[in-house]
């Protein structure tokens, strides 16, 4: 190794230190005159370059320099003042320089600068302070330093006065790397320097106690050789006094720069950003941890665990939060209840180009807040384009409240017939969910012919406008007649009911002469003329019954009182009547006339469709 010019970094790393001992012994034990001296320091620099991979040589070799220059440093005290520590190359133990520094400060009463008092409390023995070797002090050592610096700047402004005792003594021993060989020095014109491991140090271990708990979250983060030092999931475990670092600022700016308002994003660009190389990010604990960091810096993600979505697949959709920044922005029930429709129906809007118009629906009518808004754009956008099996749709509402089922199978009909054409596809999703339910077809038809009658109504409505000139003379277009909703939802109005009755009063006058004619020529009874008149107005239904359901119709209410009497006055059972009149309903229009209750509601929208209603 002698003869390969003592470079040979292939050997075991005994013969370094061989050679080393040679160097050290003639430094310290033979006192070599100057030039000699700056030769061999020269030499232990080079082997320092060589062999820096090794952490023993690398301490060992920081001591000699420091006694060498420590001797120096005796008769020169300007000089050890002006000395300052290197933190990141602080050894395992507290060389003789920092030592003399020190003591010198605690002699003097002179208060620490926070360089010299960490570089202090990192080199004492653990069993002193307690501070003993852990994963924030080791892989996480410059935040380490960082967040202490920052924390001795603000605890102690002035510096940290270390009080001398006047039994403490410095024996400024030399501890060599052959241990055989022994040296002390002594400063010239001092005749004690206080020893800094016999002194009080209880306020920097209680600071820097905290710091190191404060970092073991990033510590575990950032792995062992911390490849993971610069990600964001690192970065984000850093206490917040520390600032906002340079990986946050990056991640975020990237996130600028994507498409907007949402953006379709490989979830193998996205992990590394967040977790690091070689880290991977399709779990479910990792899709939380990425939503909990897009959240820092004021964005969100879909498909969200956090927020009930799946598993993380190829790509993520990533949208801007708006200000909620620092913290998972929460969701309400109604959110949850506009996923469970989105998921069930969603395919089926989506393939007629409706998917907007749904989300538009379910914003409307649950009021959702402008981040649920965005969040369930960005699952339209994921949806499959098949519709979910009966079985998943059963597992997605299973969260579901059996009391709350049917409303929630009737809003997604309603919201269905409100966002436009109901095709074969929208049909078999409706189906399926309610089948999820546990709800009969009936019941999804009622709710369907429904909500298209109450559309039909509105679509015929005139549409009040107020030009210039009929604001410029001073008179306003009235305002239309409030509109009775009925229990069921279904807006009655009154004013088309009575066209309707007029019109038929009036087609019966017109064509009573023809009847009468008819009436001469073919030997009808005249019992029989009315049960004629009555099936003309509603088909299907029993003549005692249809004359009952024509007084009704004159009213969109009725008290249960009135109704029984009613009923009675034509000789007739009032349960009976009503089950009659409704069983025809359901028949003709898929849903009952008459919503039983006190009071009775008249489902009035349903007249204009009845068989014979305008003859």
């Amino acid at each position: 190794w002698l003869a390969s010019g003592k470079s040979d970094t292939s050997y075991p790393m005994g013969y370094p230190f061989l050679y080393f001992y040679g160097l050290e012994r003639r430094l310290i034990a033979d006192s070599p005159s100057i030039d000699e001296e700056v030769l061999l320091v020269a030499e232990v620099e080079r082997l320092r370059e060589l062999f820096g991979h090794n952490g023993s040589f690398v301490n060992y070799s920081t001591e000699l320099l420091n006694f060498i220059a420590m001797k120096h440093a005796v008769t020169d005290i300007p000089t050890v003042e002006a000395w300052k520590p290197d933190l990141a190359a602080l050894g395992n133990h507290m060389s003789p320089l920092l030592q003399a520094k020190l003591g010198l400060h605690a002699l003097r009463g002179m208060p620490l600068d926070v360089d010299l008092a960490i570089a202090g409390i990192l080199s004492l023995p653990p069993h002193l302070t307690g501070l003993w070797p852990r994963i924030a002090t080791t892989r996480a050592r410059p935040e380490f330093i960082e967040l202490t610096r920052h924390r001795f700047n603000q605890k102690f402004p002035h510096g940290f006065r270390l009080r001398d005792k006047k039994e403490s003594r410095l024996d400024l021993n030399y501890r060599s790397a052959s241990q055989y060989l022994h040296s002390s020095i002594k400063f010239e014109g001092i005749d004690r320097l206080p020893d800094p491991a016999q002194l009080t140090w209880t306020k920097m271990i209680k600071l820097c106690e905290g710091a190191r708990e404060d970092l073991s979250a990033f510590a575990k983060v950032v792995g062992k050789e911390r490849e993971r030092a610069d990600s964001m999931a690192a970065a984000l475990m850093l206490p917040a006094e520390l600032g906002e670092r340079e990986t946050v600022r990056s991640f975020r700016a990237w996130l600028d720069d994507l498409p907007q308002p949402l953006a379709d994003v490989p979830l193998e660009e996205l992990g590394p950003r967040c977790f690091g190389s070689g880290k991977a990010a399709s779990g479910l604990r990792q899709a939380r941890d990425m939503s909990a960091m897009l959240a820092q810096v004021g964005y969100g993600m879909e498909p969200d665990p956090t927020y009930g979505g799946t598993k993380p697949g190829e790509n993520i959709i990533l949208f801007r939060i708006g200000d909620a920044q620092g913290q998972l922005t929460p969701v309400g029930a109604d959110f949850r209840t506009a996923a469970l429709i989105m998921t069930a129906i969603g395919p089926a809007a989506k393939a007629l180009t409706l998917g907007q118009k749904l989300v538009d629906a379910l914003t409307t009518r649950l009021q959702l807040t402008p981040h649920e808004t965005k969040r369930l754009t960005a699952r339209l956008q994921l949806l499959p384009e098949r519709l979910p099996t009966l079985g998943r749709l059963k597992t997605v509402v299973e969260s579901a409240e059996p009391e709350q089922r049917t409303a929630l199978a009737s809003l997604a009909a309603s919201v269905a017939v409100t966002i436009g054409e109901t095709d074969q596809g929208m049909m078999v999703a409706l189906e399926r969910l309610y089948e999820a339910f546990g709800l009969g077809r009936r019941e999804l038809y009622t709710v369907l012919h429904q909500g298209t009658a109450a559309t039909a109504s509105y679509a015929s409505e005139p549409i009040v406008v107020e030009d210039d000139k009929s604001r410029r003379r001073g008179h306003r277009i009235p305002v239309p007649p409030s509109k009775a909703k009925s229990q069921d939802g279904i807006v009655i109005d009154m004013s088309k009911v009575g066209v309707i009755l007029r019109e038929t009063k009036e087609v019966d006058a017109i064509l009573a002469p023809i009847y009468e004619e008819e009436a001469s020529e073919i030997p009808i009874s005249v019992a029989v003329s009315p049960t004629l008149e009555q099936e003309t107005k509603f088909v299907g239904l029993g003549p005692e019954q249809a004359r009952l359901l024509e007084a009704l119709v004159n009213q969109p209410e009725w008290t249960r009182s009135g109704f029984e009497a009613k009923a009675r006055e034509l000789g007739l059972m009032p349960d009976g009547a009503l089950e009659a009149i409704n069983e025809w309903a359901y028949d003709t229009f898929d849903e009952e006339l008459i919503v039983d209750g006190d009071p009775l509601i008249i489902n009035m929208a349903l007249l204009a469709d009845a068989p014979g209603a305008s003859s």
